[in-house]
């Protein structure tokens, strides 16, 4: 199988074997360049790592990658133009539990925790490649969050969407606006590291 990173022909430098072995090698070595592995293309076909892991064959494999103050940049500011969006839609699902309309919260309350676990992530993610040191603030904002969320999980099980109102209008809208400050901190720490 024929490797490449970032268009150039790294067979020799990677060498051969199963993917598995591919995959570790090239990781590894786009790692020793401070950059990202992004994309996995196996005879022109996209695939995540556990598929390319689970091939037994193929001609070319491509691997793609940024570096990864490049890639932690654009979450970082994908993350800041989110949080807006995001509290106004935890804002209208409160608003849909005290109007009673419980079937338009339940529904748009699924998104909502999709869009939190995301934003959660991307911060962790840039946090851990940043190797930055969390404070005792950023912990007990995530221990927070996390009592709102499990506060959230409690309520809905109990059906008790008017103290859902309360939690997301009371506890969890403001904690994503901390997180949002944490967020623009990592965010500017990012832009003073020039590369």
């Amino acid at each position: 199988m024929k490797v490449y990173i970032d268009s150039q022909d790294c067979t020799d430098v990677i060498g051969v074997g199963n993917a598995p072995d591919i995959l570790s090698a090239a990781r590894r070595h786009i790692a020793k360049t401070g950059r990202v592995m992004t994309e996995i293309k196996l005879d022109d076909i996209s695939m995540d790592e556990e598929a390319f892991s689970g091939v037994s064959g193929g001609l070319v494999v491509q691997f793609t990658s940024r570096s990864a103050h490049d890639l932690v940049l654009e979450s970082l500011d994908e993350a800041m133009k989110y949080i807006p969006r995001l509290t106004k839609g935890l804002e209208e699902i409160a608003l849909h539990f005290e109007k009673n309309e419980f079937s338009a919260g339940e529904g748009k309350l699924a998104d909502g925790a999709e869009g939190l676990d995301w934003l959660l992530q991307v911060f962790q993610k840039s946090s851990t490649l940043l190797a930055t040191d969390d404070d005792k603030g950023l912990d007990d904002l995530k221990n927070a969050i996390a009592d709102s969320i499990s506060s959230l999980g409690k309520y809905h099980a109990e059906k008790n969407y008017f103290q859902m109102a309360i939690c997301i209008r009371g506890k969890l809208i403001s904690e994503i606006e901390k997180l949002s400050i944490h967020i623009q901190k990592l965010r500017s720490l990012v832009s003073s590291i020039h590369q």
